[in-house]
């Protein structure tokens, strides 16, 4: 006679959950390979922010590991990638959440049509980093830099020089106009690249 391996019958059950046990084991090794890398980054969206970036990490870990077992990684994708994603969405969520935006002209008021704004709010074309700015810096220096911009300008050059969203990409995440991504990117470049050149200068790198 056939043994029953239904998911309602005995062995069904138990080829389920052997299922589920391998599934845990996987995704724990995987866990245990990026966590430190999941932790750098979210120390760098939640502005150095100890406590905020370990809830960070869990919940992304939580939200991964619920769709691992869903099937919604498909094999030989990018694992550290797809985390990465649901770690910044995570942020984005609740970063929207958390914003009360100020009534008042800012120049971010003033670049929501995706004008440039007026001169004094703009560096100097020679003043402003490319984007290989963040890959060109040291880990040190370049976290304290981060940690010293606004929550708002901080996202933006994450989303877009680090996570490598695109404006388009990144205004959807922040429910904000693309003139606005692309004002608080320069301006976010600008200020890092001033902080980190009076880093170098003080050590004599440049």
């Amino acid at each position: 006679m056939t043994q029953n391996t239904n998911a309602g019958s005995p062995a069904g059950a138990a080829a389920a959950e052997a299922r589920r046990a391998e599934m845990r084991r996987r995704f724990m090794a995987i866990a245990d390979r990026y966590m430190a890398d999941l932790l750098r980054a979210a120390r760098r969206l939640c502005g150095g922010n100890e406590d905020m970036a370990h809830d960070l990490v869990q919940e992304t870990l939580l939200k991964g590991y619920a769709a691992f077992i869903d099937g919604k990684f498909q094999e030989g994708g990018n694992m550290r990638a797809w985390l990465h994603r649901i770690l910044t969405n995570h942020f984005i969520n609740d970063y929207r959440r958390r914003t009360k935006w100020e009534a008042g002209v800012t120049v971010d008021t003033l670049t929501a049509g995706g004008e440039v704004g007026p001169t004094s709010t703009r560096a100097a074309d020679g003043d402003v980093p490319d984007t290989s700015l963040l890959a060109r810096t040291f880990d040190e220096p370049l976290e304290q830099a981060l940690q010293s911009l606004s929550e708002a300008l901080r996202t933006a050059v994450l989303l877009v020089d680090v996570e490598e969203y695109s404006y388009e990409e990144a205004a959807r995440a922040m429910a904000v106009p693309v003139g606005t991504i692309r004002s608080r990117v320069a301006r976010a470049r600008y200020q890092l690249q001033e902080l980190l050149h009076a880093y170098g200068r003080e050590r004599r790198l440049v």
